[in-house]
């Protein structure tokens, strides 16, 4: 008799903690990947500061100055361009996120109703 009351006790509890493990499994992946991503940006990004040192070093003279000054109508487009395109990857990540938490707590949610007929 004590053996079946442990026995469904640990079952219940295993399964009362299957989403929470689910949901620590999901903010760990999550923070892996936006990490990555962050780390992805900030090489483009320093990439991109280290061209425009490069040429900025290169200004000789009146001609050369010129030729860089129009370049940066071009950099601020591509830096513009891809901050827009890092938001929006962003924003996809964390709405991603969000549906497989709401699809968690939705099984659980089903789980729990389940246990609970069961249990009646």
């Amino acid at each position: 008799m004590n053996d079946t009351i442990w026995t469904q006790l640990t079952d219940t509890t295993q399964k009362a903690l299957e989403p929470l493990t689910r949901l620590n499994e999901m903010m760990a992946a999550g923070l892996q990947k936006v990490a990555e991503f962050q780390m992805d940006a900030l090489k483009t990004y320093a990439d991109l500061a280290t061209r425009q040192m490069t040429a900025a070093m290169e200004i000789r003279d009146a001609e050369s100055l010129g030729q860089f000054l129009q370049q940066q109508t071009e950099v601020a487009g591509e830096i513009s361009r891809k901050f827009l395109e890092d938001l929006r990857t962003l924003g996809e990540m964390g709405a991603e996120f969000r549906e497989e938490v709401e699809k968690l707590f939705e099984q659980a949610r089903q789980t729990t109703g389940q246990s609970d007929k069961q249990a009646a």
